[in-house]
């Protein structure tokens, strides 16, 4: 059964924007455009098959792209009602899970009644609210230091889904939620910058791609959907506290949660031939030439997919630091990740130049999947270290400028470098 989410919060922005005049009714809007210069390390090593194919960096060497144009929408009524559309143009670094997914798409769309506090505040007593749509997994990190993603936000969290979330606060601190989402498809990207392409028409009808394959890691997909399907529902749940001095000047938020749900045998993803969930865990023979008498991959226990885990948010003063852990089973092969960054803001006042920002981040993954003998994307084996470090430079009018560095340590039968560098250039008005 599907429910028309997307229609509902487009006809509830449109009523509740005809009444913004009306006092305690409120709208607005954000742009933001995101432009870089990116320079990606050159790799390449050969896959056993099909002949001749080989996983390799998606975009190697200097480029400068237009990455994302961003168009928010938000409306509500004091802390009773909002409703959000949030739509992307563009979004080189977001497709998903290939070069040739939607050029535009909804991130986010929602609508939410009740009061929902955000990151440290803390509500006077008692609340509750109810919010339907598309939005962020709960655990998600609620402030990015830098442009680039850590492997575990990369693998987990970094993806909205379609979801119903219900929660609320007891007394001040602690809180609670309860999810049913369609949950996010697995399929499998590189960790850097772009996903790389996998089973795209270029690459069946053996023509040279626009993108190499990248070196990818199995990570949750955004969402094919803009309405809750009821087939494969995932119900999560999370209870957390958090707290912050009278003068703001420290506080932290933690959050527990958990998630579980069947995986379907196949999930369509927009972009690729071949399919999300189960189906990629596995190559059949014809899919290789037959060159092979059964199908290899991932050994599959049953297909329950669940992940536990932990995410911390805290300031003090102008440093910024965040951390988290997820476990995850994937039909009975398990993995883990986390990671920790920490940033601190500098304010100056140099002509244009309003503060800087250095930020580091370290994350990890790893995979306890066993052997997958002749399965083509060896990497999904692999254990993995990344580091990424930078400098934020808030500027005025909304400008900001980032550049960043990251290193990859992977323990993989030959070396790789896997670095890059990028250069964002952000405004928001």
């Amino acid at each position: 059964m599907l429910y028309k989410l997307p229609v509902v919060v487009l006809a509830a922005l449109f009523v509740c924007s005809s009444a913004v005049a009306q006092s305690p009714w409120s709208a607005g809007y954000r742009l933001e455009l995101r432009a870089d210069y990116r320079w990606s390390d050159d790799e390449r090593h050969p896959v056993p098959f099909p002949p001749g194919a080989a996983m390799q960096t998606p975009d190697p060497g200097h480029h400068v792209e237009l990455n994302v144009a961003d168009l928010q929408l938000d409306t509500g009524y004091g802390e009773m009602f909002a409703a959000r559309v949030k739509v992307h143009f563009q979004a080189k670094h977001r497709r998903n899970p290939t070069s040739t997914d939607r050029l535009i798409d909804a991130d986010e769309l929602f609508v939410r009644f009740g009061r929902h506090p955000q990151f440290l505040e803390r509500p006077e007593k008692t609340s509750f609210f109810v919010q339907a749509g598309k939005f962020p997994k709960m655990e998600r990190q609620p402030v990015r230091l830098l442009e680039s993603y850590g492997l575990a936000a990369t693998s987990f969290n970094r993806f909205e889904d379609v979801q119903v979330l219900t929660g609320g606060t007891i007394g001040r601190n602690f809180y609670w939620r309860v999810q049913a989402a369609n949950g996010n498809p697995l399929f499998f990207r590189d960790p850097n910058a772009l996903a790389g392409d996998n089973g795209t028409e270029q690459e069946l009808r053996g023509e040279v791609k626009d993108f190499g394959t990248g070196f990818p890691i199995l990570y949750n997909a955004e969402t094919e959907d803009l309405f809750f399907n009821t087939e494969h529902v995932q119900w999560g749940e999370a209870i957390g506290y958090r707290w912050q001095r009278d003068d703001q000047t420290a506080g932290f938020d933690a959050i527990l949660f958990h998630y579980s749900r069947e995986m379907s045998d196949r999930e369509e993803l927009t972009g690729t031939a071949y399919g999300g969930d189960l189906d990629l865990l596995v190559v059949e023979p014809a899919e290789v030439g037959g060159a092979i008498a059964r199908p290899v991959g991932l050994p599959l226990d049953g297909r329950n997919k669940t992940e536990y885990g932990a995410r911390v948010y805290a300031e003090w003063h102008a440093a910024t630091f965040i951390g988290q852990f997820t476990q995850q089973e994937i039909a009975g092969n398990e993995r883990h990740g986390w990671e920790l960054e920490a940033g601190y803001r500098i304010p100056l006042d140099l002509g244009p130049i309003e503060s800087i920002q250095p930020a580091v981040r370290a994350s990890s993954l790893r995979n306890d999947f066993g052997n997958a003998p002749g399965f083509p994307a060896r990497s999904i084996l692999w254990n993995w270290d990344k580091v990424d470090a930078g400098v934020r430079v808030d500027l005025e009018r909304g400008l900001d400028v980032t550049v960043e560095y990251t290193q990859h340590q992977v323990e993989s039968l030959f070396p790789l470098e896997l670095r890059e560098a990028l250069v964002t250039v952000r405004w928001r008005g």
